[in-house]
């Protein structure tokens, strides 16, 4: 099982807020996995995604799960958390992003391409000082684009000054637990990120896969993973 509790508790708050952290919800055997998943991955064990590589932030490695198994229990937890239709959820990305030692302390905030509808963010390694911080009480409209959007002076004319902010809220996450926001209407960003590793797994139940890391409907259509 990829969770400790049941999750559907937390639904009203994430419905509310836009954003929530579940603590200490990942279960033992799962964060397990993740960090043998990053383990391998730093020698080079597993294909880095190189078009995704954001240059002086980060590395991103393609995410596989231990079992067709936890990947259903992990879609069927997240659809009634979020109040998405389990059948209809497609996986827009599933990255482990691996942050390198001189990536900047405090980047542009972005918003999630479109297809990143909710982003699950689950941290394997934790650098000093990280820490996800959510612009919830900020523009809450949608990124329609394929990109992701980053936040400008024009957006926020106090942009130097933003993370000092009352509308920067830093989630000061650990290991164990779960990010979950709304990726593309949120802004939100990565403070301090310095060796941090996290892994995200970006969905939606809209059918849109535009990385092909789907791993959900595809293999329905091939009827190799049943429910």
């Amino acid at each position: 099982m990829p969770f400790k509790r049941d999750l559907e508790s937390y639904r009203s708050q994430f419905e509310r807020d836009g954003y929530i952290l579940p603590k200490d919800i990942l279960s033992g055997s799962f964060m397990a996995f993740l960090k043998d998943f990053h383990a391998k991955s730093r020698p080079g064990n597993v294909a880095e995604i190189g078009q995704w590589r954001i240059g002086g932030k980060k590395q991103q490695f393609l995410f596989e799960f231990p079992s067709d198994e936890v990947a259903l229990k992990f879609r069927r937890s997240i659809a009634v958390f979020t109040g998405t239709n389990e059948n209809q959820i497609s996986v827009s990305e599933r990255h482990l992003k691996q942050y390198v030692e001189d990536a900047p302390e405090y980047p542009a905030s972005h918003k999630d391409r479109a297809a990143s509808k909710v982003s699950i963010g689950l941290p394997v390694h934790l650098g000093r000082d990280a820490s996800v911080c959510v612009f919830s009480t900020l523009d809450r409209s949608p990124n329609m684009t394929e990109r992701a959007v980053f936040m400008t002076s024009q957006d926020n004319p106090e942009l130097s000054k933003i993370y000092k902010s009352a509308d920067a809220p830093l989630l000061h996450e650990q290991l164990g637990d779960m990010i979950v926001f709304l990726g593309s209407t949120i802004y939100h960003e990565r403070i301090c990120p310095r060796g941090t590793a996290v892994l995200y797994i970006k969905i939606n139940d809209e059918g849109f896969d535009p990385l092909g890391e789907d791993i959900y409907t595809a293999k329905q259509h091939s009827h190799e993973l049943a429910d």
